[in-house]
């Protein structure tokens, strides 16, 4: 009756949300990254009797993690600190933006590579909101908690993994997509549109993982 052209499992009910996570596991089972394959290695335990390989996996539609979930996204924990690398950021919305809140002036460099690796985070009260262009995140004061940040890192790991740092695909995928939403909840009767679109999900699960924030890990799940 059922036919698994490419390694899915039938009775699967989700995938990891992204790409290139070196470990996820949820109530579908575990899922280890492997590079050479492009794709995650599929475990489930079955009827108590160890993980049985399911297959291969690779995430190419964001699908919500069933049940309670763990990221883990250095499995080795022995890879190098996460650096910033100007060659990461996504300059044709960093530059203009950052000339823009420069001119405007007090612009507050509140980076923090213990808690947020590799990015560098700008806060302007000129800051409409909060916006990440690669490995730049640009805030405000009054979003510089925890479950904002982050959420904004959420959108740098989703970049660094899925996307592996490829501009063009993040903007057509991500940037463009969350603009949209973010422009059409400015409507009242689509207020919560922005936040609930997947962009923003994949960004609060990632983020949420990262931080330990349950909340933030949590929000507008289904």
């Amino acid at each position: 009756m059922l036919v698994d052209p490419d390694g899915r499992s039938a009775k699967a009910a989700a995938e990891p949300p992204v790409n290139g996570l070196e470990y996820f596991r949820d109530d579908t089972g575990e899922y280890f990254w492997n590079q050479n394959k492009n794709a995650y290695d599929h475990f489930q335990n079955k009827d108590g009797n160890g993980s049985v390989y399911q297959g291969i996996y690779r995430a190419d539609t964001f699908k919500e993690p069933v049940g309670e979930y763990t990221i883990i996204f250095d499995l080795s924990n022995a890879k190098p600190k996460d650096e910033y690398k100007p060659e990461h950021t996504i300059n044709r919305i960093a530059v203009p933006l950052m000339a823009a809140l420069v001119k405007a002036g007090n612009v507050k460099d509140i980076s923090n590579p213990d808690l947020y690796p590799g990015v560098k985070i700008y806060s302007s009260e000129y800051m409409n909101g909060a916006l990440t262009a690669g490995n730049v995140i640009f805030t405000n004061p009054r979003m510089e908690s925890v479950l904002d940040l982050g959420h904004e890192y959420g959108h740098y790991l989703d970049y660094k993994y899925h996307f592996k740092f490829n501009a063009s695909e993040y903007i057509k995928k991500i940037a463009i997509p969350s603009f949209k939403s973010a422009m059409k909840a400015s409507i009242p009767s689509f207020e919560h549109i922005h936040e609930s679109s997947n962009s923003e999900k994949r960004a609060n699960r990632l983020g949420g993982a990262w931080t330990g924030e349950i909340k933030l890990k949590n929000l507008f799940r289904k």
